[in-house]
């Protein structure tokens, strides 16, 4: 093995497009790091032209708001955005005002650096588009309606620039309008630029947590009553029910479960109230994803976070998001306009503000947003 001196001057030899080259094969996390390494690699990193090409970490939250300078037009809603790292954000306007043919814009999911959006038009105002765009690249297109005549229970959003440059929308139906269980699954693919009717391949009686889904391992994850976590492909080929441990089984009956799921570092997370303990949430990973092992891992103590106790999961607070790559998870507090985050490994509480919270409705989408910075929405309808 070469001295430090020796690697430290072999570095030095590398050129900035070397170097850029190098870094845009590493994760967000490690880039993140290298920026301390001086300022000249602070100033590849940040480039506005080099960071098309390097792995970007998350910024921030999209979150809907209302338009305080509308009077008019009163229930016209806008995104917003909060920051939660210094460098600028690679969009000019968080409100997405390159979607001018709409006069309400409501992101409803975000993923891997694109939104989906309901968006309802300046004429006809009666009608609406569900929009897929990049608010970095102010790139757009309209995803058309599905030919099914079902009520849609729920729509969700994938994309992966990794594994394809093509997104997929899924509608799930309703097999009974009175109860909401699961019927048909439609998908949309850009690639085809057409919805497929699938099918259901998870079985019957089986009814959706509206809390949002993971896109994890090429899969759609979604949370049911019942304690199971149901995944599918982009294609409807394959689909799986991943069951969950008893600890893990606590619900209210008004809301059902008191669980949240979502993935950071190549995992799945499970986070829940403590049975008989309202002031802590456990968390749980599947640490191996083929045969469905749940470990424990983490005790959260609410009380800490919000400074007092008894508070209840979905009634008093949200948890909106865990951090892609490190054991970082974010809140919402209700009549709080403020997004707290909690660093699991050390225990540090941060807070920053929001503007407001919609119509005093604080556990509206808060969608974690990593830039996709390419210059083009590849996946075009």
């Amino acid at each position: 093995m070469g001295s430090p001196k020796k690697s430290a001057c072999a570095a030095a030899d590398l050129t900035d497009d070397l170097i850029v080259e190098i870094l845009s094969r590493l994760p967000a996390k490690s880039i993140c790091r290298f920026k301390c390494v001086s300022w000249h690699w602070y100033g590849l990193i940040t480039n506005p032209e080099h960071r098309k090409k390097i792995p970007q970490t998350l910024s921030g939250f999209f979150y809907p708001s209302s338009n305080m300078w509308a009077p008019e037009d009163p229930a016209r809603t806008i995104p917003d955005f909060v920051g939660i790292v210094g460098d600028e954000e690679p969009f000019s306007d968080p409100s997405l005002t390159f979607l001018a043919s709409y006069s309400s814009i409501i992101p409803k999911i975000s993923c891997n650096g694109l939104l989906f959006c309901l968006c309802w038009k300046v004429s006809p105002r009666d009608e609406s588009d569900f929009v897929v765009c990049n608010p970095a690249t102010e790139k757009w297109v309209v995803v058309p309606g599905s030919a099914d005549e079902s009520i849609s229970l729920e729509y969700h959003f994938v994309f992966d620039p990794a594994i394809s440059p093509h997104f997929q929308v899924f509608e799930i139906t309703d097999a009974d309008e009175n109860y909401g269980y699961i019927g048909d699954v439609n998908i949309y693919s850009s690639e085809t630029g057409a919805w497929s009717c699938i099918g259901n391949g998870w079985g019957d009686e089986l009814q959706l947590v509206d809390r949002g889904g993971v896109f994890l391992n090429g899969m759609l994850h979604l949370l049911t009553y019942d304690f199971k976590i149901l995944a599918v492909d982009t294609k409807g080929e394959k689909w799986r029910t991943i069951p969950l441990l008893e600890p893990m089984t606590v619900s209210c009956f008004c809301r059902g479960p008191l669980a949240f799921i979502g993935q950071s570092q190549g995992r799945l997370y499970h986070i829940n109230m403590r049975v008989g303990d309202t002031s802590k949430l456990s968390v749980w990973i599947l640490e191996d994803y083929d045969s469905g092992e749940w470990i424990f891992r983490y005790n959260i103590s609410t009380a800490q976070i919000f400074g007092e106790k008894n508070l209840m999961f979905e009634r008093d607070y949200a948890l909106v998001a865990i951090h892609p790559e490190s054991n970082l998870v974010f809140f919402v507090c209700r009549c709080e306009d403020l997004l707290i985050s909690y660093d699991m490994d050390r225990g540090k509480v941060c807070v920053s503000n929001l503007k407001e919270h919609l119509y005093n409705r604080p556990f509206l989408p808060y969608l974690p947003y990593v830039p996709f910075l390419k210059d083009s929405l590849a996946a075009q309808a």
